[in-house]
C-alpha cells in the first residue's frame, strides 16, 4: 500500500516532553503541593481555550497568575513554559528519511507558545510541510474533524495516510476516520512498524 502522507503527533513522538518541569518549579516557588499547581496549570477553563486558540498566551498567563497568585513576570513564565521540550533525535532522523518520498505534516494539540517554540528552535522539524495545530484551527484531537481537516489540506484520502501518535485514544480516533494509525512507543518500534506497512525509509 502506498502512503503519500505521514502525519506526526509532536509531544511524546517527535519531541520528548518533561511536562511536570514547570509544575515543579511553580510548586517550589510557592511552597504549595504539586497536585494543586498541576490542577491550576492544566485547568480546563484555561488550558482548553488556550489550546483551541480562543484565548492568547497573555490571557492564559494572566488567568494562571490570578489563580495561583504567581509572581513571575510574563517573560519568565514563557521561558519556563517552553523549557519542557527536547528533540527526539531518533524520530527526527526517521522523519528526514521519510521526507524523501512522503509528505509530512504535524497534527498536534498545542498552544501558540509551544507551537512557535517548536517551529523556531528545532531545525530538524523543517521537514514538516504543514502544521495542523489545535490553536490555529480551533479543533483538538480526538475530534474527527481535525483529522479530516488535515487530510483536506493535504489533498489526500484517509487510505493514503499514516498517522503516528503516542496516546492510544488518539491512535484509535485516527483509525476511526480511516487512517492507518501507528502507536509510537520508541523509535526502533516505529521504524519496524512503518516498514511493516510498506513505507519507504
Amino acid at each position: 500500500m502506498d502512503y503519500p502522507l505521514v502525519m506526526f503527533d509532536m509531544g511524546g513522538v517527535a519531541v520528548e516532553v518533561e511536562s511536570d518541569r514547570l509544575v515543579h518549579q511553580v510548586a517550589q516557588l510557592l511552597g504549595r503541593p504539586f497536585e494543586e499547581i498541576q490542577q491550576g496549570v492544566y485547568h480546563q477553563d484555561l488550558m482548553l481555550p488556550f489550546e483551541l486558540g480562543r484565548i492568547n498566551a497573555r490571557s492564559y498567563y494572566e488567568g494562571l497568575k490570578s489563580a495561583l497568585k504567581l509572581s513571575w513576570a510574563y517573560e519568565r513564565f514563557v521561558t519556563a513554559w517552553n523549557d519542557i521540550f527536547r528533540e527526539n533525535v531518533d524520530v527526527t532522523r526517521i522523519m528526514r528519511r521519510l521526507h524523501n518520498r512522503h509528505r509530512l505534516i504535524a497534527l498536534t494539540n498545542t498552544n501558540e507558545l509551544h507551537l512557535a517554540h517548536l517551529r523556531n528552535t528545532i531545525p530538524a522539524l523543517s521537514v514538516i510541510q504543514d502544521w495542523v495545530a489545535s490553536c490555529e484551527v480551533g479543533l483538538r484531537k480526538p475530534d474527527p474533524q481535525i483529522y479530516f481537516l488535515a487530510l483536506k489540506r493535504s489533498g489526500m484520502l484517509p487510505r493514503q495516510a499514516v498517522y503516528i501518535d503516542d496516546r492510544p485514544e488518539l491512535v484509535e480516533a485516527g483509525r476511526s476516520v480511516g487512517l492507518t494509525a501507528v502507536r509510537f512507543e520508541n523509535a526502533a518500534q516505529l521504524e519496524e512498524d512503518l516498514q511493516a506497512i510498506g513505507l519507504n525509509l
